[in-house]
């Protein structure tokens, strides 16, 4: 849903006959008759196949029924745009009331829409498509603002929704594979319809058909599910919002529910066939039968619609792609009104605010700050307290800062602001814990502040304390572990990186929980079992945890050896260390966050979060606080934190930030001895030396 340089109304025409481009008129605005006004294309029909596109274009005007399914009397169509380049034309006729024959000019349009609309034309009377490079005037910001806000209305309330793949190719067989699909889906359907004490035989004739097929057709149905349009962004609402979806290619046809079947078979029945980015196309395609989070999960008729927060639902798609980075908010905006629960929509007023004009950067960052202000106390949603802050701050650091492609002015956006076009670099720790925040000192106050800036808030301010600091950072390489029948690779990475671990600490005792070193690093590699599947051998028994460490004492702290008999255990500290790191601290902690984390940086404890943060002073530090084995550290200097002065010096910070230092977010981390509220008890103890600071982050 994006308008390109040289787009659809720029080009001069190379039709035939016709000297002009259409100029569109602006739509009625919302008045008492009407909710909202769109523009419909009349596909005028056509015997011959090869004959000229002509439509009428006509607006019309709807209701917006809240709570009743009304659907109208057209298609919209679900396709992808293509490379930004126009050749082909289609020509607008005045509509049926006025002269048939005068031209008003001719939109330009995708060699991709051309043949979709070829196909979808019929002989003998118009067809009404909702197409959005038509139908929207992309050169109006204004225009292309309110229908793409209005989209989720748009395809929810068609008659149905229009897949388009593409035209046939002779590398992946259209025909072959869509008709593969259509034997599959129907075999699954049929399996699943009969009773559980038969339905063994279908099992096998389903087995029997992917495998035959695959045998002699794995590369044609690699290259199908290699189509664009299967990791395009906007088809996620086009899709999930739509009444029900028929999938075109070339002269194929298709319905979803078949297709999903599919896709579910074919994706339980590889063996090492496809790629992980094949397979990653077939499981977000299906997961109605197996509960995973998938489009068909809602898609399908007779399941209810699921219920789940903004940022879960943006995580859950971040592998699809769109051409204009302000689209990987935009795009999603109408499945989390859908999905969300109705007490964070309510609150969340950037879902309605799909704004052009606007650069990435404020469109980010201002969707994080409104985030982070909603409450989620009340939400019934999460098994135990869901911390939106952290939540946040932690998809920040794991989407990394990649910097928005032609950004505007070189303006970066702030480290605490996720940014949606990298790629999930690590998995965030546990931000729904059920044993309660890692640090908690100020009950009832605001948890976050923004400076201004000119277009969106430029620092997060905080109250938190800068607890300890980095002083080495050891990395393990997990590769081995990711490979089938390593152990003994695996072992010997594993033991090269504690040997490494052995030569900054000295003590076998980890002072912090009183445990034997290895014991907490053992947990501290699998963040605690935080990160634990629910198919893993661990999430089975709680006790079986407790085997685990039992066995470790018994083999004498030889956590390398015992790997071939703990595969479970492997498996989940590769999964865990992903992206991360094992760092040690001045006060004899250790932890593990991302690998950006280096010496110096300062584990800190931001009040109200469930896990706490590595943070990076901008500045030299100023004075000491710290009191480690190590001897003194300096910390950076902060406004000390008193309740009288809050709003005062938050005042002074935004009149110049730069006035004190600020840090920037590098990491979420697990720190072990301090994930359950220890801190609380530390500073009761000590908290002459761990005075309470206002943390600024830029």
């Amino acid at each position: 849903m994006t308008m390109f340089k040289g787009g659809p109304g720029a080009w001069d025409p190379v039709h035939p006959g016709i000297s002009k481009i259409y100029q569109y008129r602006p739509l009625t605005p919302k008045c008492q008759e009407h909710d909202y006004t769109i523009r419909l294309l009349h596909l005028l029909p056509a015997r011959d196949s090869n004959a000229s596109l002509r439509c009428w274009l006509i607006e019309k005007g709807y209701r917006d029924y809240w709570g009743i399914p009304v659907h109208h009397d057209y298609h919209a169509v679900s396709y992808t745009w293509g490379d930004p380049v126009f050749p082909e034309a289609l020509e607008v006729l005045p509509n049926s009331f006025s002269s048939p024959t005068e031209s008003l000019g001719v939109i330009r349009i995708t060699q991709n829409l051309h043949s979709a609309l070829k196909h979808l034309r019929r002989r003998d009377v118009p067809v009404v498509l909702w197409v959005d490079a038509v139908c929207i005037n992309q050169s109006d910001v204004t225009e292309r603002n309110s229908q793409v806000s209005n989209m989720p209305n748009i395809y929810k309330k068609a008659s149905s929704t229009i897949v388009w793949l593409g035209d046939e190719s002779a590398v992946d067989d259209a025909r072959l594979c869509m008709s593969f699909f259509e034997n599959l889906g129907r075999l699954s359907s049929a399996s699943q319809d009969q009773q559980h004490s038969t339905s063994w035989r279908k099992r096998f004739e389903i087995n029997q058909l992917v495998g035959d097929f695959l045998d002699e057709n794995k590369a044609e149905i690699a290259f199908f599910l290699e189509r664009p349009w299967f990791h395009r962004r906007w088809i996620v609402q086009e899709v999930v919002l739509a009444k029900s979806v028929a999938i075109h290619c070339g002269r194929w046809k298709i319905d979803w529910d078949t297709f999903h079947l599919a896709m579910f078979e074919l994706f339980e029945s590889d063996q090492g066939v496809f790629t992980q980015d094949h397979r990653t196309t077939m499981r977000t395609m299906t997961g109605v039968r197996n509960g995973s989070r998938t489009i068909t999960a809602v898609r399908n008729i007779g399941v209810a619609a699921k219920k789940q927060l903004p940022l879960d639902t943006l995580v859950e798609f971040a592998s699809f792609l769109c051409a204009d980075p302000r689209d990987r908010l935009y795009a999603l905006y109408g499945v989390i009104k859908r999905w969300s629960p109705r007490q964070v929509t309510m609150q969340l007023s950037q879902i309605s605010n799909i704004d052009y004009s606007l650069p990435t950067e404020t469109v980010f960052t201002n969707f994080a700050a409104e985030l982070m202000q909603i409450n989620t106390h009340d939400l019934q949603l999460v098994a135990s307290r869901y911390w939106i802050v952290t939540h946040v701050l932690q998809l920040a650091t794991a989407f990394g800062q990649r910097g928005i492609p032609g950004d505007h002015f070189g303006i970066k956006i702030p480290s605490w602001v996720v940014d949606w076009t990298g790629d999930l670099c690590f998995e965030p720790l546990q931000h729904s814990r059920a044993n309660g925040v890692a640090f908690e000192a100020l009950r009832g106050n605001d948890v976050v502040q923004f400076l201004p800036n000119k277009e969106h808030p430029s620092h997060l301010v905080m109250v938190g304390i800068p607890f300890d600091m980095v002083t080495a950072t050891i990395s393990l390489d997990i590769a081995p572990m990711l490979l089938t029948n390593s152990v003994h690779k695996a072992r010997v990475s594993l033991n090269k990186f504690l040997c490494e671990v052995a030569r900054h600490v000295h003590d076998d005792s980890y002072k912090p929980t009183s445990e034997h070193l290895v014991t907490a690093l053992a947990i501290s590699l699998v963040a605690n079992w935080d990160h634990t599947p629910s198919n893993s051998y661990f999430a089975q028994d709680p006790r079986f945890i407790q085997d685990f460490l039992a066995q470790l004492r018994n083999q004498q702290y030889h956590l390398p050896e015992m790997l071939h008999k703990w595969p479970a255990y492997v498996e989940l500290m590769a999964i865990t260390m992903r992206g991360r790191s094992l760092f040690l601290t001045a006060k004899g902690y250790m932890g593990i966050a991302a690998t950006a984390v280096k010496t110096g940086d300062v584990v800190s404890l931001l009040d109200g979060q469930s896990v706490p943060f590595i943070l990076r002073p901008e500045r030299a530090v100023k004075y000491s606080v710290y009191h480690g084995e190590r001897g003194a550290v300096e910390a950076p200097d902060c406004f000390d934190y008193q309740a009288m002065r809050y709003s005062y010096d938050v005042a002074m910070l935004a009149s110049d930030p730069g006035a004190y230092n600020s840090f920037s977010l590098i990491s979420d981390a697990y720190v072990h001895g301090l994930m359950k509220g220890e801190s609380n008890e530390i500073m009761k103890k000590d908290g002459d030396d761990l005075a309470l600071k206002i943390i600024s982050i830029s």
